[in-house]
């Protein structure tokens, strides 16, 4: 049985995932911070110090995938993950068996985190039996809102600044607005500086979603009603309790898509 080590280098944090393939088992995760100034020895000593502390033994890991929206990190990462299993990674990308059409003007400009989202909640859709359109937010440093029609192909997405973002630039580039701490505002109608930036950007957020779900189903010619809505990302809990659409949150969604990914690719010979 293989133990596969699954990473995402995402734009703030690097997420990290060992399963033992066969039995969909997720052994043990963490996430460091992204950092462009660390080499890739120091990568390797980290994740494997990681591991450790996790009861994971470095040497029992039989392969690797890797997906990143960060260019100037990926060999980096590649060559660590490259020395602790012993072979070069699988990277989420072009020629990939993704398991599901992308219909998109260039497929190649699509970020693998957004690949590996996709290709874990079309798993669970179709596990569950059901032929639905699905909506898929990952709310993370950006926002993304992904589209998969009922016969599970990924349309495209819609990208918009991250929570945290938002907060850092009404800070930044006014001259009033304060710098907030992050949680869920009381009020819509807020009484205060703090309160109303967590209502813009928070309220905001959800209401971005919920107007993307119905956008989206009109576009793919369904009931937003019909649609499965699926969320993940750091930042997800701030938003989901105050949609109307019942985003159904997968904390480790991605990590999970990289396993889907890898086992569709073995699967189709190309390993």
């Amino acid at each position: 049985i293989g133990m596969l080590l699954t990473v995402n280098i995402g734009n703030a944090r690097i997420s990290v995932g060992v399963f033992r393939d066969e039995t969909d088992v997720l052994l043990a995760k963490y996430e460091i911070a992204t950092d462009l100034y660390r080499t890739s020895d120091e990568y390797s000593n980290l994740m494997k110090s990681m591991l450790r502390e996790r009861g994971v033994d470095a040497d029992e890991l039989t392969d690797g995938i890797l997906s990143s929206v960060v260019p100037q990190l990926t060999e980096t990462v590649k060559e660590s993950m490259t020395s602790i299993v012993g072979k070069e990674p699988m990277i989420v990308g072009p020629g990939m068996k993704t398991g599901f059409p992308i219909k998109i003007d260039n497929p190649s400009e699509l970020g693998g985190d957004i690949v590996a989202d996709v290709a874990a909640a079309l798993y669970w859709v179709r596990k569950e039996g059901q032929k639905k359109a699905a909506v898929v937010a990952h709310v993370g440093t950006v926002t993304t809102v992904s589209a998969v029609n009922a016969r599970g192909e990924f349309l495209g997405c819609a990208i918009f600044p991250g929570i945290r973002l938002s907060f850092e630039t009404l800070h930044g580039k006014t001259a009033q607005l304060p710098n907030v701490s992050l949680c869920a505002p009381s009020a819509a109608i807020a009484k205060n500086s703090q309160d109303s930036v967590r209502s813009g950007v928070i309220c905001g957020h959800a209401m971005m979603l919920d107007g993307f779900v119905e956008r989206f189903a009109k576009e793919m010619k369904c009931s937003p009603d019909e649609v499965v809505c699926i969320s993940t990302g750091r930042d997800a809990k701030y938003v989901g309790e105050i949609c109307k659409r019942k985003f159904v949150f997968h904390e480790d969604l991605t990590l999970w898509g990289l396993l889907r990914l890898y086992q569709n690719t073995t699967k189709n010979g190309e390993v």
